[in-house]
């Protein structure tokens, strides 16, 4: 699977708000940490330094959304022209991206780049959200002892601020975990399900649009799970995983007597 495809500007974009709110959610963990061990700054100043971090934070996550929409719309629009052969977005092949150029049937050429597509998304899905369980694990492992230490001692406003930002941040990333943890497992069902459309042509060797409810279900579930997930797949994982997959799809490929048809 090639890299290149026309919603790479706008998804760039997109991640780098992404990064932007990840930096902001490792500042107030920072911010929280320091002011719960060291109170040095004041109350107010550090009811301040939260409010901006927050409010910068909830920008990035609205801005990182809108783009990654608009690239998600081209994503879909290159997806169906490359599925039926049409060309809405000029200047632009679509074949390296999917490389299933082989498979002429409309229908079954759109079941192989959603098969394709799931089986990256899973396996992509998979590796990213390690780090999010790891960060919010600690954050919210710092929030439980803040929250003893607190009920112990019962000290000022600063402990009450910081454990909150803690409790927020934690929170933040815990979400973000989740939903890569559901677009995994939404994956893994579309390439489960496109597993069993392939199996039972094997089967039952029918005419291949007789397939089409089936395949539009996957589609949907797929694009479904892609827009509500809003998550910007890692590029460093997948080029690290890229010719593996690569020739795992094409092993799956040659498989299945329906991409041959």
């Amino acid at each position: 699977m090639s890299e290149e495809n026309p919603q790479n500007k706008d998804l760039i974009i997109s991640k780098k708000f992404a990064i932007a709110q990840d930096i902001c959610g490792a500042l107030a963990f920072i911010l929280a940490i320091v002011q719960g061990i060291t109170l040095i700054i004041s109350a107010k100043s550090f009811l301040v330094i939260a409010g901006v971090i927050l409010i910068v934070e909830y920008i990035s996550s609205h801005c990182k959304s809108y783009f990654f929409d608009k690239g998600h719309r081209l994503r879909e629009i290159g997806l169906i022209d490359n599925s039926f052969n049409e060309k809405r977005i000029p200047n632009y092949n679509s074949e390296p991206y999917y490389s299933n150029s082989s498979i002429s049937p409309e229908e079954i050429k759109l079941l192989a780049n959603i098969h394709e597509n799931s089986l990256f998304t899973s396996r992509i899905a998979e590796k990213m959200s390690f780090p999010y369980y790891l960060f919010s694990a600690v954050a919210f492992l710092f929030f439980i002892i803040k929250l003893f230490i607190i009920k112990l001692f019962m000290s000022g406003m600063d402990d009450y601020s910081s454990l909150l930002l803690s409790f927020i941040v934690s929170s933040s990333l815990f979400d973000r975990a989740i939903k890569l943890n559901s677009l995994k497992k939404a994956s893994e069902e579309v390439y489960g399900k496109s597993n069993e459309i392939c199996n039972t042509y094997e089967k039952f060797p029918v005419k291949t649009n007789m397939f089409l409810p089936q395949i539009m279900e996957v589609l949907l579930l797929y694009e479904n799970a892609i827009f509500e997930s809003k998550i910007i797949l890692s590029e460093r994982i997948f080029y690290e995983l890229n010719s593996a997959l690569s020739k795992e799809w094409q092993d799956i490929r040659d498989r299945y007597l329906i991409y041959k048809c």
